[in-house]
């Protein structure tokens, strides 16, 4: 196998370095052109609201106050 065959084409040395660096300029673009964080409409969330007491140990007040357990399906 001689040298003159085991060359390539210049093509890719070429292009690409080339395509990167156009692609590098072409995202700083757009983000610069993005619009900043304060002005961007921040979609809706709903929070539930934190009980008062845990409702890891509850302890109902009035004992007549708490529901009759419901009847076993049959």
């Amino acid at each position: 196998m001689s040298e003159s065959d085991k060359k390539g084409s210049a093509w890719p040395w070429i292009a690409v370095p080339l395509c990167a660096i156009v692609l590098f300029f072409v995202l700083r673009e757009c983000q610069h052109r993005l619009p900043p964080a304060e002005h961007a409409p921040a979609p809706a969330v709903t929070v539930p609201a934190a009980p008062d007491t845990p409702s890891s140990d509850p302890k109902p007040e009035d004992p007549g106050a708490t529901p009759a357990p419901a009847p076993a399906p049959q």
